[in-house]
């Protein structure tokens, strides 16, 4: 009975042996506006190693639960079960199912809903983790108003940062800025875009510890 589960299984596991993106890939659910970004959770290396953000979309109502709680908690998660990341980023995930957490699903994170289905929409950004020089961030428009600063994860110790902010009226926006320092984004860091607010901020995955 055992081999012919083993023959049974074994296509299944060989099929995804051989797909290096397929794991468990967390997702920082945030608001911005009226719409809901999801970010996969990185990690300098391996598995992981990508920061990728995009758009998600739940029913009606679902999406309303899910903003409400996101605007009442400093961080809410996302465990979507296992997919392939690469075929997301090439859109042939038209939706993800998984878990909702008050907080990190990893680290003591409370569920506050099973089974959740989130449409994956617009793909925001998607690039591999270089470690080269901190202090860049990358930019990605949203809305005709809001923008994304997002920190472009270099040589640990590191840190992965999302920032909202404010780009009405900026009709040249550059890919990627230079803050100036390796340290996360914050209200007084003076460049061309009005700071909203820090959506974001991980850095003990990167500390390179």
């Amino acid at each position: 009975m055992f081999k012919w589960l083993l023959l049974f299984l074994s296509p299944y596991v060989v099929a995804h042996q051989n797909h290096t993106s397929f794991g468990v890939h967390g997702l920082v659910l945030m608001q911005v506006e009226h719409k809901m970004i999801a970010s996969h959770l990185p990690m300098p290396a391996g598995l992981h190693a990508r920061q990728l953000i995009f758009e998600v979309e739940g029913t009606v109502d679902e999406h309303e639960k899910a903003l409400k709680l996101i605007k009442s908690e400093s961080l809410v998660t996302f465990a979507p079960n296992p997919f392939e990341l690469d075929k997301l980023r090439k859109g042939d995930i038209a939706e993800l199912t998984g878990n909702l957490y008050r907080g990190h699903f990893e680290r003591g994170g409370i569920q506050v809903r099973k089974g959740l289905k989130l449409k994956v929409n617009k793909i925001l950004l998607d690039k591999p983790i270089v470690l080269a020089d901190n202090g860049y961030f990358y930019m990605s428009p949203v809305t005709a108003q809001s923008c994304l600063l997002v920190h472009k994860i270099g040589r640990l110790p590191s840190f992965d940062q999302i920032v909202q902010v404010s780009c009405r009226g900026q009709a040249n926006l550059t890919a990627t800025v230079d803050s100036g320092q390796n340290a996360p984004w914050h209200e007084a860091t003076s460049l061309q875009v009005r700071f909203i607010r820090s959506l974001y901020l991980e850095t003990q995955d990167f500390s390179g510890g």
